[in-house]
């Protein structure tokens, strides 16, 4: 994504969501490791650690970006 067509303040609002998301994640691989009896859980155990990646990937991507920003302004 074009991160530089974004303004501060979506950077920011991206950023935010970015961080919740992750929090989510966690939170959701800490259920999932207690509750393997739970049909579905042991898939969404072996892919969220991916998608989490992504996503910190993503919010670093973001943070520099809005620091760029914010150094050109």
């Amino acid at each position: 994504m074009a991160y530089a067509k974004l303004s501060v303040d979506d950077l920011n609002k991206s950023i935010a969501q970015t961080k919740e998301a992750i929090q989510r994640g966690n939170d959701l691989l800490k259920v999932v490791s207690e509750q393997t009896a739970i049909k579905g859980l042991p898939e969404a155990a072996e892919s969220l650690p991916v998608l989490m990646k992504k996503f910190e990937k993503e919010l670093k991507n973001l943070e520099k970006a809005l620091e760029k920003k914010t150094a050109a302004t």
